[in-house]
């Protein structure tokens, strides 16, 4: 099995190789992008793929996406500035330079002869992974499943592959697991901010705020707005079968706040779309 060596470089903007083996994965460009060389040479970038790199010496297996295809090429280089882009850290001294994921080692870069200022990683040219390296690699784990499924209950994943094609029968969920996202998730919404000003008689201050159902009634009502005057805490609901039904509502409730208190609204608060609270002064004349 032939031998390829990767090379660490800085100068790359992108992760390059010349020879179509590499890939598992490929995808021509529509077009063909131009790029420069170290030479000043322009050369053609015809395609990107995913790249399996089986490491030299042991069964440490790498997938590197994405990989951009140049015919051209005599050489393969990994750009190093893509890898510390991508979060991944340097630690290095004049025998090896490693690069860091969450504190793990994920790619050993050694020089290229003894005293060489140039460092590389020697793979194994169309290798194929083996047994234990492809389920490390391929088989996701409930991190992945989790997200990929929109952060189901525990319950639904252990249930999901029995009506699932395609996944496993059941899969493995860690004890004592808290998903950041669903922490965040379930987190109530901020209060309201304080305000040290009270409304000093009926209807010069009202809140409003259009809520939605979680389950359609039987006569067909998805929405509710609600109107709470601030003096008295006083509040009228009424409900809607559409959300554009709020503004007919609103003009109802201002018609028969005129009509049956024989007073006109002073100022008006409810909630934008944005999460922010407007004030809108009415007219008492």
């Amino acid at each position: 099995m032939n031998r390829v060596d990767w090379i660490l470089d800085s100068g790359a903007s992108l992760h390059f190789t010349g020879d179509m083996n590499d890939f598992i994965e490929y995808t021509p460009l529509e077009k063909n992008i131009t790029a420069n060389t170290a030479t000043s040479a322009n050369t053609q970038i015809i395609g990107k793929g995913t790249v399996m790199m089986a490491v030299e010496g042991s069964e440490h297996m790498v997938r590197i996406a994405p990989v951009f295809y140049v015919p051209d090429l005599s050489m393969c280089l990994l750009s190093l500035g893509v890898f510390l882009r991508g979060g991944l850290q340097l630690n290095g001294n004049t025998e090896r330079i490693s690069l860091l994921q969450d504190g793990q080692e994920f790619l050993t870069f050694l020089p290229r002869w003894n005293g060489a200022t140039i460092f590389i990683i020697r793979t194994y040219l169309g290798a194929k992974p083996s047994i234990r390296a492809a389920e490390q690699i391929f088989h996701p784990d409930f991190e992945t499943y989790h997200r990929r499924f929109a952060h189901p209950s525990n319950d639904m994943l252990h249930k999901i592959g029995k009506y699932t094609y395609g996944l496993p029968n059941q899969i493995q969920i860690p004890e004592n697991h808290i998903c950041p996202g669903c922490e965040q998730g379930k987190k109530t919404n901020k209060s309201f901010p304080s305000t040290k000003t009270c409304a000093s008689k009926p209807f010069e201050l009202v809140h409003s705020d259009l809520k939605s159902f979680p389950v359609e009634s039987y006569h067909k009502y998805k929405y509710a707005i609600v109107f709470l005057d601030d003096f008295s805490s006083n509040a009228w609901t009424i409900n809607l079968r559409t959300k554009d039904a709020a503004l007919p509502a609103t003009k109802r409730f201002i018609a028969m706040v005129k009509n049956q208190f024989n007073t006109n609204i002073v100022e008006w608060m409810c909630l934008t779309q944005e999460g922010s609270i407007s004030q809108k002064l009415f007219s008492t004349c």
